[in-house]
Order: structure tokens, then sequence, then C-alpha cells
């Protein structure tokens, strides 16, 4: 959808009412949306010309198609979801009931087998182990069973054959994987923890997967940075804008912004619709504040960031003021900034 570009900005638009419910009317049929935030979304399309509602069986790290992931801590928590990542507002209407696996595996040649009691690998499976944490009805576990690999069990372990996500509303279930932490400074990886939900009911789901693994870091490059998503602001006037932050590395980014000129839409604030983390509460800096001498005025807000988990964040920026053009010396990345901290 073309988006028109306007030199002046003559009145306020409240943040709001770009939530407002929009009406569509597209080859005969009406389509009515409402726009929520998504972290692929764009505040520019407003209206939604699509139904699909993505995969509405997911995870942080399972996928249909079964992809590797590198593992910077001992431990890492996988999430089951009845939402698609993209679209966490639009929940499975269906209840969903599952069984969650995991399997250890070597790699040999270009092949991935299942570990069993003959590899030279074997012995280290004692140091490997897989907990539920979090449940989507009871909340958080809080003695939660760590179960062990072996050679008794095939080095493979399953959960509740009913594992199940409540329909229409969102649900998450938790599960962590622990790791053998000297596999974390080996530079070669050994074992990798295979691990797979599959979906019984509704029969229309794609089991999800992944594999975990640990080896070390040949380099340390971890960065986040910011930017925006339109490459012409600076010369271009928009009533709102898409700001990117993205990276790689695990720590915390501290967002600044300057409250007179901008505002970040609220649903970022909402870690179940936008996947951020907030640490703390929003901080208005004071004038002549020491700590942080080039935002005076400017408020403050920090997210804990891990790339392994999710590498990229969107904030949806609004106008403070009308009658004033956002571009040239007056250009809105002077009122934005993001820091990254290990």
């Amino acid at each position: 959808m073309k988006v028109m570009k306007r030199k002046q900005f003559n009145r306020r638009i409240h943040w709001t009412t770009v939530w407002l419910l929009s009406v569509l009317a597209l080859t005969g049929a009406v389509f009515v949306t409402y726009a929520a935030y998504t972290e692929v979304s764009s505040v520019k399309r407003v209206v939604s010309t699509t139904s699909t509602q993505g995969e509405l069986f997911s995870s942080n790290c399972m996928r249909p198609d079964i992809s590797s992931r590198r593992l910077t801590s001992k431990e890492y928590t996988i999430t089951v979801c009845n939402f698609d990542q993209e679209r966490p507002t639009t929940f499975n209407p269906s209840e969903i009931k599952y069984r969650f696996y995991a399997q250890l595996q070597v790699k040999k040649g270009d092949e991935y087998v299942n570990l069993s009691s003959s590899d030279s690998q074997a012995g280290k499976a004692v140091n490997y182990f897989v907990s539920k944490t979090v449940d989507d009805v009871d909340g958080a576990i809080t003695s939660p069973v760590k179960l062990g690999f072996s050679a008794e069990n095939g080095y493979m372990i399953s959960f509740a054959e009913n594992e199940s996500l409540r329909a229409s509303k969102s649900s998450i279930d938790k599960y962590k994987v622990e790791i053998d932490e000297a596999d974390l400074n080996n530079p070669d990886t050994e074992i990798f923890v295979h691990v797979w939900a599959e979906p019984s009911t509704p029969s229309n789901l794609k089991k999800i997967e992944a594999r975990l693994y640990a080896t070390q870091s040949v380099t340390d490059n971890a960065s986040w940075t910011g930017e925006f998503l339109e490459t012409d602001c600076a010369t271009i006037d928009y009533d709102f804008y898409n700001y990117i932050i993205s990276g790689s590395g695990a720590g915390e980014v501290d967002i600044f912004w300057n409250p007179d000129k901008l505002e970040i839409n609220r649903y970022f604030f909402i870690q179940e619709v936008s996947g951020a983390t907030i640490i703390g509460d929003i901080v208005s800096i004071p004038e002549g504040d020491t700590s942080y001498p080039s935002y005076p005025g400017w408020n403050k807000v920090t997210i804990e960031v891990d790339s392994t988990v999710r590498n990229r964040y969107e904030l949806q920026l609004y106008k403070t003021r009308s009658g004033i053009s956002y571009t040239g010396a007056n250009a809105v990345m002077n009122d934005i900034h993001c820091e990254f901290r290990k």
C-alpha cells in the first residue's frame, strides 16, 4: 500500500488514533482489521489486505523447517505458543494438544544421528537436562523436575502426551534445556540437543523443531544498533516512523528519545506483544544529569537483549509536535538514540 508523504503536519495526530478500526472494501468484500503492534508491522500499513494468521503453533526457536541454534550460556528456555511469533495477538481458536521431545545427537559427516552408548561423546550426556518450567495454566513451576539423558532412555526425553495450550487466548508453555557448561569453551561441537513439539490436535498443525548446541565463539562481535526503516526521513516528512533495533550478542540496550518531539507506541512496552523485556521503568533524564549529559530532558528505557532468542525489535514512533517539519536540521533521527551495553 502506497503511503502519502506530507510536507506539512497541520494538526497533531494522537498515536492512539492509528489503532482505531479500519474498514477496507476490496473486490466486493469488506475486511475489518485492528492494526495491533507486532514486530514486523509498519505503522504505515494500518489496514491489512491479507487474511493469513501465520503459524498458530510456534516457538521462539523451533520451526517447521529445522535449523540449528548456537547457545551462549549453559541454560536456554524454549517456548511453545498458540500464536504466530510475528502476530502475537492472534491466538489459535482451538485447544492444542502436543507432546514435547528432546533427543541427543552427534554429527557424522553431513548427517545428524541419535547418540548411542557406543559413541565417544556418550559420557557427556549426564551433564544434559531438560525440564518444564512454565505451564500455560498454572504459570511458573516452583520445583521443576530435571529429566536427564541416559542409555536406558535411548538419550531421549519425552513429556506428557497431552501437553496442551488453551484456545482463543495467549497460551505459552516453557521448557529449559541445560547443557554441559564446558562445551561453551569447546572449539568443536560434540553434542546437539534435538528438540521438537509434535501436535496431535488440531490436525492441521505442523511439527516444529530445532537443534541446540554449544561451541566456543571464534570472535566477539556483539553489537546492537538502531536505524530508521524510512531511509529517506532526513529529507521527507512522514506522519510516523519505524525505528529498528537489531544486532547480535547478549546484554542491555538503552533507548533514549526526546519526548518533546516523539513518543513510542505503548504496545512496545507490553512484553507479550512486542517481545521486549523491559528492565525497570521509563526514566526522565533531568537537565544537568552528569550520567547522561547528551540527553537532557529526554526519556530513557532499557531492554534486555539476547540474539539467540531474538535479534530484532521494532519501535513505532509518533510525532508530538505539529506545524514543524521533522527534516533537515530538525531531522527525526536527532531525537532518538540507542546504546548497547554487555
